[in-house]
Formats: C-alpha cells, structure tokens, sequence
C-alpha cells in the first residue's frame, strides 16, 4: 500500500511525512476525532482511568491537561531518535554543557537553573553525554542482534502514520509503528527500552505501560485498511553499563484483549461526545457496596487484638 503525504487525513490510509509533534498533537490532522493507545489508558479503569480522565488528558479536548514526562520516558524518546530516526535530534533535544560560564555544570547553579528553563521554553529535551554515551552502547549491541542485522526487523518503513475511522463511531484510530520490517510482511517492531530484561518485570510493564493496546490497535487498523497484520513484536533494548537486546512477541491472547478493550473505550467515548457527559470514577459500585479493609490488612489487625485480649484475659479475671 504506498503511502500518501497529505494536509489533513479524510481517508483511511497509510501517510507519512507526519511528524511525531504533528501526530500527537495537531487537533486538526483528521477531519474527526481521533484516538491513540496511550489516550485510551486514561479510560480503562484497570489502569486507574475513567472517562472523565480520558475527556481531561484527550487532545480533542481543547482545554485538556498536558502530561508530564519522566526522566526515563525523555530517555527513552532520545534512545528512539538516534536509533530509529523518527525525529530530527537537534530539533527536539539539546546536550547538556559539561561546563557554564568556565565553570563545571552543577544543577543548584543560578546560571545552569536559568540554561534549563531556557530550554524548557523553547522546548526542548536536555540530554547529558553520559546519556548519549549509553544510547550509543545500545545502538551498537542491537545492530549485532541477529533479527536485527541478519532480518532487517528494524530496517524497513519508519515515521509512518496509519490510520482508520472506526466504522461503528466514526472515531479515527492511528497508530505509528517504529518500524514495519521491509522483508517481513505483516510484521510490526516496536522498540522499548527497559531497565530489567525480568520476564516479571517485562510482563508488568507490558500492562502497566498499556503496550498490548499499541499491538491491538495496530492490528486493528491493519485489518481495517486490509493491510497485512502477523505479528507484533517488541524489541527490547537494556538501558545498562552492559547494554542488552532482545525480542518477543505480543500474544494473540494479548492482541485479542486489547481489542476488546479498545471497543469498550470506543464506545464510551462516542457516548460522552454524544452527550457531554464524562463520568468520573464509581468505586464500590457507584457506593452501593460498603468499603471493607483488604483481607491481609484485616487479619493482621484482627489477629493484634485477639493477642491482646488474650494477654488481658487474666487481669480482668483477676479483676472481677
């Protein structure tokens, strides 16, 4: 399916030469309302959302909240820029200086204070060379990685977007792979960098960070657009002194249950545009059940007090 390069999307496709600031945050890039994976974690109440949370954070919300970044999630933006390239590095990030005014950087500095807020301003990502150092590491052990250097799974389309409206609620679903491995049909890689290459650690994240909703709506889309979809396949890059690279794939269980998942929100979302109404959470059952201490908590209060009256026993026997 050859990619179109277009002001605005009217037509279910795949575009490229939409940059990720475009893609994330022009209202105006679809002729409707439109939804990605990590707009949808804010409505699920498994991941602690709500309605009213989504309808808070969605960009189609002209007085939504902005986000606040964390210092692994601009690591992880840098890591994808230089290893990936789906962003310009020097337009959205800034090396640190070592050194301020013919003095060493330190951070309690008025000067170095006044150089970050500078650079917040104009919007722009500070990085240290440490960091640089690192994400060089990471690039070198990945490119010897076998998927990677022997079956191209991060050489192919980069910086695509690829999109549908979804029949039911008009909704515009888009997702933009890292990369669409140019001789592996049907197959989409996603890079993540992790802190642990624990399956534990990888499986929570995997929930937490709501990557099964990025493989389901990318397979979503795909069979919207009739666009191949086999596998999704993350490929993990450990950020350590001694960098790592692996690769796993998101199960059909997974993509299943992302897609479920994603019609729920579909749908609601289609009921608060209809309706203005964007409920908040209900726990307990929108207060129709009593709130009780979890069972753990319970018993080891239960069992405190029973030690106590045990101990008093004698006393107020005595007493009586």
């Amino acid at each position: 399916m050859k990619a179109k390069t277009i002001k605005q999307i009217t037509e279910n496709g795949v575009y490229k030469g939409i940059s990720l600031e475009r893609y994330h945050n022009d209202r105006e890039l679809f002729d409707g309302p439109s939804v990605s994976k990590s707009a949808l974690k804010y409505m699920l109440p498994p991941h602690g959302g709500s309605q009213k949370k989504f309808w808070g954070y969605w960009k189609c919300n002209p007085d939504h909240v902005e986000p606040k970044t964390t210092p692994p999630l601009d690591f992880g933006r840098a890591a994808h820029c230089l290893l990936l390239g789906d962003e310009v590095f020097s337009e959205k990030f800034v090396l640190r200086p070592e050194r301020i005014d013919g003095k060493n950087w330190q951070g309690n500095r008025t000067v170095c204070k006044e150089w970050l807020e500078e650079q917040k301003v104009k919007g722009l990502t500070v990085v240290t060379e440490e960091q640089i150092e690192r994400i060089r590491l990471m690039s070198e052990d990945a490119a010897q990685y076998p998927l990677i250097r022997d079956a191209g799974l991060l050489n192919g389309k980069v910086e695509q977007t690829i999109a549908a409206r979804d029949p039911k609620t008009g909704i515009w679903l888009k997702v933009r792979p890292d990369n669409e491995p140019a001789f592996l049909t049907g197959v989409y890689a996603d890079l993540k960098t992790t802190s642990s290459m624990d399956e534990e650690f990888l499986q929570r994240q995997l929930f937490d960070s709501g990557y099964y909703l990025q493989g389901a709506m990318t397979r979503t889309v795909c069979d919207l657009l009739n666009k191949p979809f086999e596998s999704f396949v993350f490929v993990y890059s450990l950020n350590d002194d001694v960098p790592d690279t692996a690769h796993v794939e998101l199960s059909q269980f997974e993509l299943d249950r992302g897609e479920r998942a994603i019609r729920w929100c579909l749908d609601q979302i289609r009921h608060g545009l209809d309706t203005g109404d964007w409920p908040g959470t209900r726990p307990f059952k929108d207060g129709t059940l009593p709130i009780q201490s979890k069972p753990w908590s319970a018993d080891r209060l239960d069992n405190f007090l029973n030690e106590q009256d045990h101990l008093n026993k004698p006393a107020l026997e005595a007493a009586e």
